[in-house]
């Protein structure tokens, strides 16, 4: 496997985790609906999406580094898999 398939395995294996601590953030009750449940309105999953996507513009306005930023990244992405597994089973 090269550098670039190596990398593009880690961070779908992170994004992957994420999707798995959301839904045990859901099962621990802090959150209501993850964006991949069909009650969490469009309006409702664009907050969520929006909210994610600032914290990506704070880590690059703040300079908190590529840790903080990759992480940030990794939430965002893992909202959007969300939404595309509602889609998916449309």
């Amino acid at each position: 496997m090269g550098n670039a398939a190596a990398a593009r395995s880690a961070v779908v294996g992170s994004i992957l985790d994420e999707r798995h601590r959301q839904g045990r953030l859901k099962a621990e009750g802090r959150f209501l609906h993850t964006p991949a449940d069909p009650e969490m309105s469009d309006t409702a999953f664009l907050a969520v999406l929006m909210e994610e996507v600032g914290e990506v513009a704070r880590a690059i306005n703040d300079g908190e580094g590529t840790a903080r930023l990759r992480d940030e990244l990794v939430q965002v992405a893992a909202v959007c898999v969300a939404r595309l597994e509602l889609l998916a089973r449309s």
